[in-house]
């Protein structure tokens, strides 16, 4: 069990960290480096604590939130959290896919077809084999990743200003609104619990410590990146908005041009990391549909057409409509919040066979609220 509970850890953690870290700085440009640093941590334990509530009301059984929500809440629950699942996944997928291909066809110089395909067809298959493979498979890459982020911070130090952190702020209620949605998205594993749930066996115990050490290491791994940049680039060159023009200025400042070969392989890491955990719940996620009895779930036809139903789509995006997910990505913040708070809150005031302390009504009706205030947050952003 202990290895589990480690890969668990890391899969937590590698879904977490992923490419958009890199546009933290630029987003919270406003705020300034103190504030930011508040709103991670303030946003982190919101998330724990509605992991904790995911696991609370699940069956101990690894199903989805949609199946929970129709048992709990009714069909219009489950075809709420089943649409805001692929809408989510698949984009989130598709993204992956046309971000990883890229990175690869640079460096490779094959044709972009066939390097989404060999990328979607080698890491679709770690995860369509079994869970264990996926698991490890991360290990490897997260390991990797978190050394080529060592070597980029280590790099940045030197050139590092502490008096960029203390640069004042404005607070505004336009910065928090440009802020918030993408911070809280940056701590957004929660897709995966379902399954790790699974390949933990229900254990609450191991869950909590994979939930809390697994979110942590993204939390410390933000707060690092926040600090270096701030104090590299100061807070306002981050308000332009272009990654390409971010990363270009950091590679100016230390003096190496091939910086941005390890922000780079730290992408690509970063990506394919988050490609794994996202593409594990999406996968165990159709799995339910074609499995009514445990053995067709895992049967090679039966898996055979859950890979296909999950890659195939948007592998196809990314192939013939490359930026066709941008729009449903803007909405990423809508549909995780749903998932992972408004839908398990509402469970959990409804149902008042548990005792736990996390699903104190109080606890639920405040977490409901903060996953209404993202939404809202979200959609006040878009029309202005």
């Amino acid at each position: 069990m202990r290895h589990r509970i480690i890969g668990s850890t890391l899969l937590i953690a590698g879904t977490t960290i992923g490419a958009g870290m890199l546009a933290l700085p630029m987003t919270s440009a406003h705020l300034g480096f103190s504030k930011s640093i508040i709103l991670l941590s303030v946003l982190w334990l919101f998330m724990v604590l509605a992991a904790i509530v995911m696991i609370e009301i699940s069956d101990g059984k690894g199903n989805s939130i949609a199946t929970i929500a129709n048992k709990r809440l009714g069909p219009w629950a489950k075809h709420l959290a089943g649409a805001s699942l692929l809408v989510l996944f698949w984009s989130l997928l598709a993204a992956y896919i046309s971000g990883g291909s890229s990175i690869l066809h640079q460096g490779i110089q094959w044709s972009f077809s066939a390097t989404a395909i060999g990328y979607a067809l080698i890491f679709g298959a770690c995860v369509a084999v079994c869970t264990k493979i996926a698991d490890y498979t991360n290990r490897i890459l997260f390991i990797i990743k978190i050394i080529v982020f060592s070597v980029m911070i280590f790099g940045l130090l030197p050139f590092m200003n502490l008096s960029h952190l203390k640069s004042s702020s404005t607070g505004s209620t336009f910065a928090l609104s440009q802020a918030i949605p993408v911070f809280f998205t940056s701590f957004g594993f929660h897709g995966s619990l379902p399954s790790l749930i699974g390949y933990l066996h229900g254990n609450k115990k191991s869950l909590y410590f994979s939930i809390i050490v697994g979110s942590l290491i993204p939390l410390i791994v933000y707060i690092l990146w926040q600090a270096v940049t701030f104090g590299v680039l100061g807070p306002h060159f981050t308000e332009g908005g272009d990654v390409g023009l971010f990363i270009s200025a950091l590679a100016q400042k230390t003096g190496h041009p091939h910086f941005s070969i390890l922000t780079n392989a730290f992408a690509f890491l970063a990506i394919s990391t988050s490609f794994l955990g996202v593409a594990l719940g999406l996968f165990d996620y159709i799995s339910e549909w074609f499995a009514k009895e445990e053995g067709e779930k895992k049967s090679k036809v039966g898996k055979m057409k859950v890979a296909l139903i999950t890659f195939a789509i948007p592998l196809i995006f990314s192939l013939f409509y490359p930026t066709g997910f941008v729009f449903a990505l803007s909405f990423a913040a809508i549909s995780l919040s749903l998932l992972a708070v408004v839908l398990p809150s509402l469970i959990g005031i409804i149902n008042k066979k548990h005792s736990s302390i996390f699903l104190n009504k109080g606890v639920l009706f405040c977490m409901l609220l903060g996953g209404l205030t993202v939404i809202g947050i979200e959609i006040f952003a878009k029309l202005t």
